[in-house]
């Protein structure tokens, strides 16, 4: 099995590194190749990878690369974990937003938008490596918004890829915690797009006990998770506060710290950790970087796909019937049964009309912001802010989308 990470200098890294020593050994030789753009950061996680795969002695072949061409050869797996413009470029997607009175979110409403405006193209031309290099690998999105560069992916290149977020998985075992089982003996009834789902039934070891399940998760839940639940009767995606308590939301944001600050902060005490030279082991710092369960998201998908085992997981798919209230080639957020190269959707059916419209909405954001960043268009830029629930007007949209042109310089795609 081989592995490329691309963004593998990412402070993430090492947690990702760490599911794979559950599976070195089930199969006949593992390599796993860094591509990062950024050599020093490479460098330095490259070197403390190796401390911890030798630490527990596992036969993973490790390399680095700044040359994608080079190593996406033989590949079989291709991780997609970049940042385009970094934490930087973050920033401005929280800050610029607020300065409209509109959220400023990196993956949600104009942050989320700026985000992919960036990361499309990108991306794209990545995939176009991959198609020429690596056309039989697997291509897992990451990089945010991922349910967005998923259906780009899907829709304008031949490249076989699957959108992943550590959401589902942390709703699964949040769930299994509350009932007292392993996580396998949950099942989600889950549905939505990437960052704007619900779970609508849970059942654990085939029974439904959602009724309960929810009750005794509203006791860990915020105020505003407590009334979305009372009022919907699903557990809601931690994001659908932003919607929901956009008000409150902006107001709130608007007077604590930018995240973008925070996680640079968080990275660069964890270069410096990544340097020591006795340091084996992931730190507990990590933690404040937030992804927790990514790598196990990560490595049961390679296991489903690789035939290692197989199963239900929650990943970002084509909806190919899935949710009939959505285009057939727009990308969901649901259960799919993966036995190696076999995907078997779980059917939503219907959208539950409390919340058909604001899915609808934001998948048509998603699809013109994806237009709009393909074919250069001013006009489908301007049309996916000004669908978006978190905006809704066209003149404020034409303000915010020069500004964030005017700040995105030299990141964004020419809009004409």
């Amino acid at each position: 099995m081989k592995v490329v990470v691309i963004g593998g200098g990412s402070t993430y890294t090492p947690e990702l590194i760490e599911g794979f020593f559950d599976i070195w050994d089930k199969v006949d030789s593992l390599e796993i190749v860094l591509m990062d753009i950024d050599e020093n950061r490479l460098n330095i996680v490259y070197e403390f990878l190796k401390r911890m795969i030798h630490k527990v002695k596992a036969k993973i072949g490790l390399k680095k690369s700044t040359d994608l061409d080079k190593i996406l050869p033989g590949a079989d797996f291709i991780i997609n974990q970049i940042r385009v413009g970094g934490n930087k470029a973050r920033l401005l997607d929280e800050t610029i937003p607020l300065e409209f009175n509109l959220l400023g979110q990196e993956t949600t409403g104009p942050g989320g938008f700026a985000n992919a405006l960036r990361t499309i193209p990108v991306v794209y031309n990545i995939a176009k490596k991959v198609e020429n290099y690596a056309p039989n690998s697997y291509f897992i999105n990451f990089t945010n918004p991922s349910g967005i560069i998923t259906e780009m992916l899907l829709n304008y290149t031949k490249v076989k890829a699957i959108g992943l977020c550590n959401v589902p998985i942390n709703f699964q075992k949040f769930f299994a915690d509350l009932a007292e089982v392993d996580m396998k003996e949950v099942f989600l009834d889950y549905f939505g797009l990437n960052h704007l789902s619900f779970v609508r039934r849970i059942f654990v070891r085939g029974e439904d006990r959602t009724s309960e399940l929810l009750e005794k998760a509203k006791e860990k839940a915020s105020d505003s998770e407590k009334k979305i639940i009372d009022y919907l009767k699903m557990f809601p995606n931690y994001y659908l506060r932003y919607y929901y308590f956009r008000e409150e939301m902006v107001e709130e944001l608007k007077h604590k710290p930018k995240r973008a600050e925070e996680v640079m902060k968080v990275e660069e005490d964890l270069l410096k950790l990544y340097q020591d030279p006795n340091l084996d082991t992931k730190p507990m710092e990590l933690s404040k970087r937030g992804g927790a369960l990514y790598s196990k998201a990560a490595v049961n998908l390679i296991s489903h796909l690789y035939g290692l085992q197989e199963g239900f997981q929650i990943i970002n798919v084509r909806n190919d019937g899935s949710i009939l209230d959505l285009p057939q080639d727009s990308v969901v957020e649901i259960p799919v049964y993966v036995q190696k190269d076999r995907f078997h959707r779980y059917v939503i059916g219907g959208l539950p009309i409390e919340v058909r419209g604001l899915i609808q909405a934001v998948k048509v954001y998603e699809r013109l912001t994806i237009e709009a960043a393909m074919e250069g268009s001013y006009k489908k830029a301007l049309l996916a802010l000004s669908q978006h629930p978190l905006i809704s007007s066209l003149s404020l949209s034409e303000k915010l989308l020069n500004k964030l042109i005017e700040v995105n310089k030299g990141l964004f795609p020419e809009l004409k």
